[in-house]
């Protein structure tokens, strides 16, 4: 898998104007943004149409700025719990004015326009559950305009991607309690870490590793996962549980 490669839907009518020789006849077995040179080009106006016809005007929202700040710290964030207070003081310190509420406004649009979706924690309190969530995007090209250093929160997001279509949300979620675990399915007993490489850093794999056994201690799994970029190994903990260590493209093709 090639560190660029982005997941976009498939459309029946362009969203932008088709490349120089291609028409609405022309046959395509490819997602439309292949047939794009300038991929970031089109996946800007893709982004402006769903912000300015799905979301702003569709709401009639007035303070576009504070729209456009938000969706940027959600981007920014992908990868963390944020709660909606937090957001809205990271658009008010840079002299744009917003708040909680309307920040709360503006994440329902962007799920109801299909740009992001939302996870609760499962170790949380009703109101944390409501208030701080970790937000994804529904297409990791759309969150690469976002990011500068990409590959960790692109590997994540894509995880989520994945995981969202198949479990309803009584059955996904993260948890985090001192330590987090990305993905929780409870029903299924499975815990899930994204981590883009476990062989570079001894902190980092040990960091994904315990906080996999302390969920396990408090709600015990079947199953304990960390997708990597293109790491395929088995780890057996001290206490003899098995941790699978998988690449992205073999998690992808699971059935």
């Amino acid at each position: 898998m090639d560190k660029t490669t982005v997941s976009v839907p498939m459309r029946t009518q362009p969203a932008v104007a088709p490349p120089k020789g291609v028409t609405a006849k022309t046959p395509t077995v490819v997602p439309e943004l292949m047939l794009y040179k300038n991929k970031r080009k089109w996946l800007s106006q893709l982004y402006e149409k769903i912000l300015l016809g799905d979301i702003i005007q569709r709401h009639k929202l007035k303070n576009e700025m504070a729209v456009r700040l938000t969706y940027k710290r959600l981007a920014e964030t992908v990868k963390h719990p944020v709660a909606y207070n937090r957001i809205a003081n990271l658009v008010k310190s840079t002299g744009v004015n917003t708040n909680p509420t309307s920040v709360i406004d503006y994440v329902e649009f962007a799920k109801e326009a299909f740009l992001v979706f939302s996870l609760e924690n499962y170790a949380s309190k009703f109101t944390e559950k409501e208030t701080i969530k970790k937000h994804y995007f529904v297409d990791n090209g759309l969150l690469h305009l976002f990011l500068s250093d990409p590959e960790t929160a692109l590997l994540e997001n894509l995880c989520a991607i994945d995981l969202h279509p198949r479990h309803n949300d009584e059955q996904l979620w993260f948890w985090n309690r001192n330590v987090e675990v990305d993905f929780y399915l409870p029903e299924e007993r499975i815990g899930i870490q994204a981590c883009y490489s476990t062989s570079k850093d001894i902190t980092t794999f040990e960091r994904e590793l315990n906080a996999l056994i302390s969920l396990d201690k408090v709600h015990p799994l079947d199953r304990m996962i960390i997708v990597t970029y293109d790491e395929d190994r088995i780890h057996k903990t001290e206490s003899g549980k098995i941790i699978e260590i998988i690449p992205l493209w073999k998690w992808l093709l699971r059935a």
